[in-house]
């Protein structure tokens, strides 16, 4: 039996995986080739860039407008939780103390900018990504649902997952886990082997 244990958080979350220094995966607007989207920091300001290696194509997004989040698991109740910032002073630092809103125990967690887009959405959705509005390089469909990874990795978690015949999530009181944001048709168990044929055909994708 296929054991498969859960990854804490949100691991592959669209921002989150900019915000580790990853990059998103995404098919150029010019060449059709993937290009990869980056996050970068340039004289103070947070960029995100789309580049194509292959075309060479490129362009960029200033992102002048944020919301700050701290978010963390709890030292003393081991809850997640994920709170908005507006106090000025916090800001300024890249850690923070905030008060578990479940048990009031005081934590220092780090301090996250997330951009405030105007005209965008906030997710991706429909297998495109947010920021450019360009479809991800990893993307199919089943039974006319899109299904996309934002990069290698998270397509080869998505198939670790999905073919998993016994899934455990971790010994914790956290409740999201990486497969939280997996649409219920992608989990259910009659979809299986359609939904992993569909995965396993963008592993063939050669990446550049």
């Amino acid at each position: 039996m296929k054991r498969f244990i859960d990854e804490l958080g949100e691991p592959y979350s669209y921002y989150y995986i900019l915000y580790s220094g990853d990059s998103v995966a995404v098919k150029c607007p010019k060449c059709d080739k993937q290009a990869e989207i980056t996050e970068r920091h340039y004289d103070g300001l947070k960029v995100r860039e789309v580049r194509c290696s292959s075309c060479f194509h490129r362009a960029s997004e200033e992102n002048l407008s944020y919301r700050y989040k701290a978010s963390g698991v709890c030292t003393a109740c081991e809850r997640w939780f994920n709170l908005e910032i507006r106090d000025e002073q916090q800001l300024a630092h890249k850690q923070t103390h905030i008060n578990c809103p479940h048990c009031g125990r005081n934590n220092q967690v780090p301090l996250r900018q997330i951009p405030a887009y105007r005209g965008r959405q906030s997710l991706a959705i429909n297998g495109t990504d947010p920021v450019f509005g360009l479809p991800f390089y990893y993307c199919c469909s089943y039974r006319g649902k899109p299904i996309w990874a934002l990069n290698r990795k998270h397509l080869n978690f998505m198939i670790d997952y999905i073919s998993a015949e016994l899934r455990e999530k971790p010994s914790t009181t956290i409740h999201r886990t990486a497969s939280y944001r997996l649409p219920k048709f992608i989990k259910t168990a009659k979809n299986r082997d359609g939904v992993l044929k569909a995965l396993r055909s963008l592993q063939s994708l050669q990446a550049n």
